[in-house]
This record gives structure tokens, C-alpha cells and sequence, in this order.
């Protein structure tokens, strides 16, 4: 026992000594991970924690203004569009005549930073704010700007005030020769609107409302998307809406009488108009469901999952025979949201008639039903209609969850603050058994994790009283506050909670992304008279069975691999007939094969047969679907999405055309980035065009980057020597992945060696160029972010973007994309900035990166239709069809769809953010691809396990303290090499090419 309580005592002083050694000399020792030398060093008193949330809610605000009058008499005030300041690059353009109306107008473009009006109130009071606006057609997005009122933010919302676009289906649906319905094309409808400013998520029933003193005040709208044209701003006293007892009650003072008969309005057909181009038709196989659907697609209902966010609004026009008073059903379904019910605004004419339907609940369902629109006791809602055409609108609110939803964003906000504080002090990576007295260094933590710990529990309590049933949200909540509650009751081990702590972040943004989404599917509407019966239409077993039987029996005969109409060759004699193959979804082809019968073949007499592909069924590299067609002969014409570096594989097999052999290759190639088709050429042809891109950038939270001053970098030497040590020192990381096996390249390392001046094989492609000492340097740094500045190995970046443990790191397109849809928490607090270069000798920055083109489409060697095989290819990736495409498929699918086409022009006029579609167009002046060689598929793999030795094995020699086991740079990359070259000329003399290989 003495002796190795001895050797402890010695191993301690030597690891004393080390340890002093090591901080005299640390700003020698370039060796040391930069990490290691800047961690746990954070003056935790002298950081100023961000608040998310600088400005209150509009609730909250407007729990404090005095209580509407039922009436007023006090004048709107009216500010004409050619009586406002702006300010900014560009003034605007006052115009006399738009759309049908004469005045004075104002044209309000992006050039144009903000408007102001002006304006004296005569009375105080509270008052809500109309503006008159045109959108001209052709876009897809609202116009957005942010609201300042009299110099300030008013609350929170303010930030994002739409005006919306309006559409409409331009005719009937038809019928395919396969005997479903094909879903029309939509039309916007340009006009004037009138809109009051609300919140843009249907958070509140209630427009925005403001109280003014008496005097002058001012409205600032600034720029955020999309230019409008506006005309006059009116500032108008709010008053109440009534209740029903009110509305009731004039009916019985003016004698109103009920109504005879029943009118039944199909929701698919009656649309007037909706603001979002997403709400479209949609089928259900329900026996009942009006037109039955028998067994095809019958687009017989409105609205379902698409018509689920906030403010999205439909209106229905119908018309009654007589003067009176009429209750409303609706057939109705709601089997979305697990227990949880949907809110309608329902207005009639375009006014809410009482308050009772400012956000009226239809409560979770499995079943259809008709649900007549009624009080909590069941009496019915009685509205009173004149002879003629109605209009009635369904708006989607969030009702009685709203506040719910608010306290999950601040529980989300404050438990990123708390983790934050736990980070800065034990780092990412907290020892288990070391005591950092946590509630002791951060003093609200304990009385934050109490808090946190309530609202878990008023949130399941809300919940239970709403839903029908509790939800599987609801358990989840109770899970966090058992959490919380071990946290409270052992302080000291909170540091092992960390991951608990992040998970239960991760789960609060994805409920509160997830609590916002309140669908409805309608099939019909009945309006009768007071006295009408109204049935209950739900199918029964027998019905359900019978369908069921049908539609097993239909599909041995219906063709469910194609899209849309299927043509057989003796049907199309008097035109071509090709086939294309494509890897998307289903809903991706539907929209494509639409466009092409619509559009293509019209104009060209083309007809398309149309098949859906797993996307690993069309590349090569592996027995697949069409590598087996094309061994069999029964190839289609034209494959598209094929990942990019398959059309070289496949043009060394001489299984696709050459493209340049066309006429108008040039003008299809001038569509593109110059250098984005280098992986689509062999031997002076060219053997495919890119249908997608992907982009490189650098993502960084706007928040934690602010608190922590750091500017963002240019170059890489301003990664290490001013973001890297700030990151550090509060337990932060920098994020750059790691080396991946894509294709025949390591996309991670192509940048480091483009801005070398190095490149991955020599000019004819015969060997490698990775043995130059440009590819060296580029290497050695690279390996040196992991080995010298202490770049986690494993990290999902988006998951520690969220959290706030990876602040700033290069990420590309479907990083963005994630963000942007999956990570509503972060909503304006992310951002993306240029890819980090090189300073070169003259100053300037090189910022090359590689890897831009994901996937492309190519013409298959046995088609027998060649030349119109390559129209449809011009006319696929042209910037009009590319652009109507991503238009349409986030159309029908959301933001998350949104199209990422090679197309350079149409790319630009898809909705992107315009800062962050400015940092993108500036990465395309430095996108270089990477070339795909006969042999060159393993140039990857042996990249990465050049990286594996040299990175992996100085992770060893860490953890066993032996230097020995480190794998050095220039042996590691001169072994990927030989290994490469070694491929590269087996695989030319296999295919009989000729190779300047000198033997090794």
C-alpha cells in the first residue's frame, strides 16, 4: 500500500510539474491543440447573457389597453402614399394608375430601405391600421416588412407584418388516362387589397391594435421582401366585436325570420380565392366523401395537412335563394395532432359577425362528422344572409394554444441561456466526476430550473383541458419536468444532465414548431334554415370493406410506378414517345409530368411517359434498376437526378450520349455556373447537365457571435487567430466536417487545396496531383484543424447550432435548409457569411471551393429517340421551367421543398432570403468541381484514410502519451498516392487506355 501510495504522490508532482512547465512555454508550443490552451478560461461576471427576446409580446401589450366601445364616432385619419418620407439608395416612385385605379400611388422596391407616415390624432384612444397595397403577379412570397411605431418596436410580432398574395385554380381538375384526377394549374390574382396589420402567425384573433395620445405620431414599415405598390394608410378607432347574445338579439329587433332549405356547397369546387398557393385540392378515399373517390385519385376535399400554419386563409362563395337566417355545417375532419383541436377564424362577407368565431374550435376527430357551427351548449349559430352571392373565409388560428406556444419559445430561449452558462464554465465535454459547483457559479440557475420545472406542468394542465385526449406532447413534458426535478434535488450532478438538459431543448423547439401546425380537411358545407336537419354522412363497416375490396382489386391493373398518363408506342403514331426516369418522390414527378403535358408536349408534340425511381436505382457503382435496363436494352431515354459523378461512369461504359454532339448545347451549358460541368466530362465529350447545386458558406448565430464580439472571418488565419481562441475560452467549438467518401472525392478538402493552387490529378487525368507541394500544404492544414486547433470530430452541426455549443462553422444547402425550417426557435438569430479563403500576395481573398453539383441528367446511349430526348432535357432546364417548378413543389410541399436548380437564373428568382441569396451568389464567382477520371472513384476513399492515419493517430498518441504513435503528414499523403495512382492504372488498362503512369 506504502509503495503505490508513493508512486500516486509521484505521479501527482510530476503531473504538477508538467503542468507548470507547460504554462511558461505555452505560447511556444504551437504544437499544443488551441484548444487545450484557451478552455475553461471565460471571466464568467463579465458576460452580458443575450436576450432572444428584447421586445414584449403583442398579448402583453395589449392586455394593457383600455376596454373598445361597441361604437365610435371619432374619425379615421387617412395619409395619401405621395404625402410619406423613405429613405434609402433609391426614392420612391409615385405612379397615378395601377391596376384599374387612379390616384396617387407609391412603388415601394427593395432599393428603398423603409416608408414613413405621419400623421395627428385628434382623440386618444386604441386604433388598428389599414394599408392599401397591390402585389404584381409573379411572385411567390408575401410581402414582409417590419413595424415601427413613434421610434420603437412595439412588441415582438412587429418584426414580420404580410401582405398577401391571393390564387385561384384556373379550371376544373382532369382526368388521366389512368383514371385519376390531375390537380390544376393556379393563377394569381392581382388586384388591390386592403389589409389591417396583424401578426403574421395567427397567434392572435385580433388585428394589432395601438393606443395615441392626442398629438402627432408616427408608422414606419421597413423593407423586408418583396416590393409592393401601396396607396393610403388609414388609422381608424377600433371597436368590439360583438358576442352572439348581441347579434341575437338584433335579429329579433329587426324581425329576422329563418330560412328555408338546404344548400350544399362542395369545398374543392367553390374556392373563391386563398393566400397561399400551397391550399389545394386533396383526395380522400372515404365512402362518403363527396365525388367518392372509387378506388383513383378524386380531388374531393379542401385544405387537410397543407392547410395547417397560421393566417393561411380560404374563402368560399356560395349563394342563397332567399332573405334570411341560415346555420352553417361543415363536414369535417380532424385526425391530425393527436388529441389536439384546430381553430378557424370564420368570417362571413369578410367580417367576423361575433366574437364566438374569432377563433372557433373543431375539436380532435378519427371520423368525419358535420359539425354545425354552435355555442358550448350545442344551440346553433344563426346567420342572416340576403338573397344572392356570399363569401365565407376560414382563417387558421392557433386559439387557446396560442399562449401555450409563447411559453414554449421563452422555455426554449431560457434553457438555451442555461446551457449557454453551464457550457462557458465546464465546456462541451464535462468531466463526470469533477464538482464545478454549478448553482454556486451561476446564481438564477436553480431558481430557473424551478421555473422551468412549473411551466412543464401548466403546460400538460392546458393540454388536459383542451384536447380530447392527452397527447403525446403532453407526456413529453412531464418527462423534461422529471428531469428538472432530479436537477434540483443533486445540484452537483447537473453537469451530468447536460445531454438531458439538450434533448429537452431540442424537443421544446421541435413541439414548438410542431404546436403550430392545426390542420383541417373539408369535404362540404351545408347552409340552412334554422329548422333544417342536418345528416351525419359517415360510412359505415360495410362501406369501408367494399372500398377497401375495389381498391385491391383496381390495382392489378392500375400502373402505380408511373406518373400521371400513360401512353403505350401504338397510341402515339402520329407523335415521339420517350421515357424518363426520375429519383424524387412522388409528388416531385406529379408536378414535372403536369408541366411536361401542359407545357413540352404542346409545344413540341413530345410525349412523355414518366417513372418514379429510388434515388440509389439510378447511379452507377452498384447493381441497380438502371444498370439492369441498360443491360437488358430496356433503358429509358433520359435519366434525371443521377447522382454527379455517375454520368463520366457511365460514358466510360458508352451507356450515355455525348451532349456537345447536339445543336444548342452551348446556349443549355450558358445556364449553368462555367465550371459545374467538370464532373460531366470525358475525353472531350460531355456526358450529362447539372440539375442541382449545392453551396458552401459559413452559418453562425447572430447572437452568441454578437455577445462574444467577434467579427466574422475572411480568411482562414482569421479563424485561428481571432474566432478559435474567443470559442475557446467559453467552452465553444468551431465546426468543419470531417472527410466523407462522396463519389470520387473528398468534398471537405477540395477548398484547402483550390486555394492552394493544387488539384486532384494531373491535366490529362492519368495520375494523381496530390503529390505537388501545394496539395501538401493544403493537406497538412487541413489535418492540422483536428490535430493542432482541436476541431471536434463528431458533432451534428445542427444540433449544436441549436444549443449554442457550435456557434460558427461552414455548413451548405441542406444545413440551410434544416435551420430554416426544422429550428424555428432560432428565427433571426442565425445567419450565413462568405466561405473563408486565403489571403494571396495582392490582398485579395481566394474563396475557391469545390463540390457544386449534386446531381444531373443524362441521355441514354440505347434510346432511339435522341433528339427529342435533348429537347426535353433544354426544356427541363431552362430557367422559366426550372423556376415554375421550384415555385409549384414549395407550392405543395412548404419551405422545406425548396428547389436547389443548377439553373443560375432561376436559382435567383426562387424566394431566398435576399441577404443570404447575396452571400450565395457571391461563393458562385469561386465554385470549381472536380473532375471525374477512369479509376478516380477511390480517390476519396484514400483521402480519407490518409486523414484517418494522420488525424486518428494523434488522437492516440494523446490518449497514450506516446509520440511515437503519431502518423505524419507527408507519409500519409504520399501513401494515398501510391494508392490512388495504383486504381487509376488498373483501371486504364483494363479499358485500353493508354497510361503515362511510370512504373513504381
Amino acid at each position: 500500500m506504502r509503495s503505490k501510495s508513493n508512486t500516486m504522490i509521484h505521479r501527482t508532482f510530476s503531473f504538477v510539474l508538467f503542468a507548470l512547465l507547460v504554462t511558461f512555454s505555452l505560447a511556444a508550443q504551437s504544437g499544443v491543440p488551441l484548444k487545450e490552451r484557451y478552455q475553461f478560461q471565460s471571466d464568467q461576471g463579465a458576460l452580458d447573457y443575450y436576450s432572444a427576446r428584447l421586445e414584449p409580446y403583442y398579448g402583453e401589450v395589449a392586455a394593457r389597453l383600455p376596454e373598445l366601445p361597441a361604437t365610435t364616432d371619432v374619425p379615421a385619419v387617412v395619409v395619401s402614399a405621395d404625402s410619406v418620407d423613405s429613405g434609402g439608395k433609391s426614392s420612391l416612385d409615385v405612379i397615378d394608375r395601377v391596376g384599374g385605379r387612379s390616384g396617387r400611388f407609391a412603388d415601394w422596391h427593395d432599393g428603398v430601405e423603409w416608408v414613413e407616415w405621419r400623421f395627428d390624432v385628434a382623440e386618444p384612444g386604441v386604433y388598428e391600421i389599414d394599408l392599401d397595397y397591390y402585389l404584381t403577379a409573379g411572385g411567390s412570397n408575401a410581402a414582409v416588412r417590419s413595424l415601427i411605431v413613434d421610434g420603437s418596436v412595439p412588441f415582438l410580432e412587429a418584426y414580420k407584418v404580410s401582405f398577401y398574395r391571393f390564387y385561384r385554380d384556373v379550371s376544373e381538375p382532369k382526368i388521366n388516362n389512368i383514371g385519376d384526377e390531375v390537380r390544376p394549374r393556379q393563377a394569381e390574382l392581382s388586384g388591390w387589397r386592403t389589409e389591417t396589420l396583424r401578426d403574421s402567425v395567427g397567434m392572435y384573433d385580433l388585428p394589432f391594435q395601438f393606443f395615441f395620445d392626442r398629438g402627432e405620431h408616427t408608422i414606419r414599415l421597413t423593407y423586408v421582401d418583396q416590393d409592393m405598390i401601396f396607396g393610403n394608410l388609414t388609422v381608424r378607432p377600433a371597436v368590439r366585436v360583438p358576442i352572439y347574445a348581441e347579434v341575437e338579439a338584433e335579429y329579433d329587433r329587426r324581425g329576422h325570420r329563418s330560412a328555408a332549405g338546404v344548400l350544399r356547397v362542395q369545398s374543392e369546387s367553390a374556392v373563391l380565392e386563398k393566400n397561399d398557393p400551397t391550399l389545394r385540392r386533396e383526395s380522400d378515399g372515404d365512402p362518403e366523401t363527396e365525388p367518392a373517390a372509387a378506388g383513383y385519385r378524386r380531388l374531393n376535399v379542401m385544405g387537410a395537412w397543407r392547410w395547417r400554419t397560421g393566417q393561411q386563409a380560404i374563402t368560399w362563395s356560395f349563394t342563397v335563394p332567399e332573405d334570411g337566417l341560415y346555420k352553417i355545417g361543415v363536414r369535417v375532419a380532424n385526425y391530425w395532432g393527436d388529441g389536439l383541436p384546430s381553430y378557424r377564424q370564420i368570417a362571413i362577407d369578410g367580417k367576423v359577425p361575433f366574437q364566438e368565431l374569432e377563433s372557433y374550435k373543431f375539436v380532435y376527430s378519427r371520423k368525419w362528422r358535420v359539425e354545425t357551427l354552435a355555442d358550448s351548449r350545442g344551440e346553433p349559430y344563426l346567420f342572416y344572409l340576403s338573397a344572392g352571392e356570399h363569401t365565407l373565409t376560414m382563417t387558421v388560428k392557433m386559439g387557446e394554444l396560442a399562449d401555450l406556444i409563447y411559453s414554449i419559445n421563452d422555455d426554449v430561449l431560457l434553457l438555451s441561456r442555461v446551457l449557454r452558462q453551464i457550457i462557458m464554465i465546464t465546456g462541451s465535454d464535462p468531466d463526470p466526476n469533477y464538482l464545478y459547483e454549478l448553482d454556486k457559479q451561476i446564481p438564477d440557475l436553480l431558481d430557473n430550473f424551478s421555473y422551468l420545472r412549473d411551466q412543464m406542468q401548466w403546460k400538460v394542465d392546458v393540454l388536459t383541458e383542451v384536447s380530447t385526449k392527452r397527447p403525446a406532447v403532453a407526456n413529453n413534458f412531464l418527462t423534461i419536468k422529471s428531469q428538472l426535478d432530479k436537477a434540483l434535488g443533486n445540484p452537483d450532478r447537473i453537469h451530468r444532465r447536460v445531454n438531458d438538459l439538450t434533448n429537452a431543448q431540442t424537443s421544446l423547439g421541435s413541439w414548438y414548431l410542431a404546436m403550430q401546425e392545426r390542420p383541417l380537411m373539408i369535404d362540404y358545407f351545408l347552409i340552412g334554415g334554422a329548422e333544417e336537419h342536418f345528416k351525419q354522412d359517415r360510412s359505415n363497416f360495410f362501406q369501408r370493406f367494399v372500398a377497401t375490396v375495389r381498391n385491391l382489386l383496381i390495382s392489378f391493373r392500375k400502373d402505380y410506378d408511373s406518373v400521371g398518363s400513360v401512353y403505350e408506342a401504338d397510341e402515339t403514331e402520329d407523335s415521339t414517345l420517350i421515357n424518363v426516369w426520375i429519383s424524387r418522390g412522388t409528388e416531385w414527378a406529379e408536378i414535372i409530368k403536369e408541366m411536361a403535358d401542359e407545357t413540352f408536349t404542346a409545344e413540341t408534340g413530345i410525349m412523355v411517359n414518366m417513372n418514379v425511381l429510388p434515388p440509389s436505382q439510378l447511379n452507377a457503382g452498384a447493381v441497380n434498376a438502371l444498370m439492369l435496363a441498360i443491360t437488358s436494352g430496356r433503358a429509358p431515354d433520359v435519366a434525371c437526378g443521377v447522382i454527379a459523378t455517375s454520368p463520366v461512369e457511365f460514358a466510360i461504359r458508352e451507356a450515355v450520349l455525348d451532349l456537345t454532339q447536339f445543336d444548342g448545347y452551348d446556349e443549355v451549358a450558358s445556364r449553368f455556373l462555367p465550371r459545374i460541368t467538370q464532373p460531366f466530362k470525358y475525353r472531350g465529350g460531355v456526358y450529362g447537365v447539372p440539375e442541382t447545386m449545392d453551396f458552401r458558406a459559413l452559418f453562425y448565430r447572430k447572437d452568441i457571435i454578437q455577445d462574444l464580439g467577434i467579427r466574422l472571418p475572411d480568411a482562414w488565419e482569421d479563424v485561428y487567430t481571432r474566432v478559435l481562441p474567443v470559442l475557446y475560452q467559453n467552452g465553444m467549438d468551431f465546426y468543419y466536417a470531417v472527410p466523407t467518401e462522396l463519389g470520387a472525392i473528398d468534398h471537405n478538402y477540395a477548398p484547402f487545396l483550390y486555394q492552394a493552387g493544387g488539384d486532384f490529378y494531373t491535366e490529362d487525368g492519368s495520375r494523381s496531383a496530390l503529390d505537388t507541394p501545394e496539395a501538401y500544404q493544403a493537406f497538412k492544414e487541413y489535418c492540422e484543424l483536428y490535430t493542432g486547433y482541436g476541431l471536434p470530430i463528431i458533432a451534428n452541426f445542427y444540433n449544436r447550432m441549436r444549443t449554442g455549443e457550435i456557434p460558427i462553422g461552414i455548413g451548405t444547402y441542406g444545413d440551410y435548409m434544416r435551420l430554416s425550417v426544422a429550428a424555428p426557435e432560432l428565427a433571426g438569430r442565425w445567419g450565413i457569411y462568405k466561405f473563408p479563403g486565403h489571403r494571396r500576395a495582392d490582398g485579395t481573398i481566394d474563396r475557391t471551393v469545390g463540390g457544386i453539383a449534386l446531381e444531373a441528367d443524362v441521355i441514354l446511349a440505347g434510346t432511339e429517340h435522341p433528339e427529342e430526348a435533348w429537347e426535353y432535357l433544354k426544356w427541363w432546364t431552362s430557367a422559366e421551367t426550372q423556376e415554375r417548378f421550384g415555385r409549384e413543389l414549395e407550392a405543395l410541399i412548404g419551405p422545406e421543398a425548396r428547389w436547389n436548380t443548377a439553373n443560375v437564373e432561376a436559382f435567383q428568382r426562387l424566394p431566398w432570403k435576399k441577404e443570404d441569396l447575396e452571400i450565395i451568389r457571391s461563393t458562385w464567382k469561386w465554385a470549381r468541381d472536380m473532375p471525374v477520371v477512369l479509376g478516380g472513384y477511390f480517390t476519396g476513399r484514400h483521402i480519407v484514410n490518409a486523414w484517418n492515419r494522420v488525424v486518428m493517430s494523434a488522437q492516440t498518441s494523446v490518449l497514450k502519451r506516446q509520440a511515437r504513435a503519431r502518423v505524419l503528414v507527408r507519409d500519409s499523403l504520399e501513401q494515398a498516392v501510391k494508392d490512388i495512382n495504383r486504381e487509376l492504372r488498373q483501371k486504364q488498362e483494363e479499358y485500353g487506355v493508354r497510361s503515362s503512369i511510370l512504373d513504381e
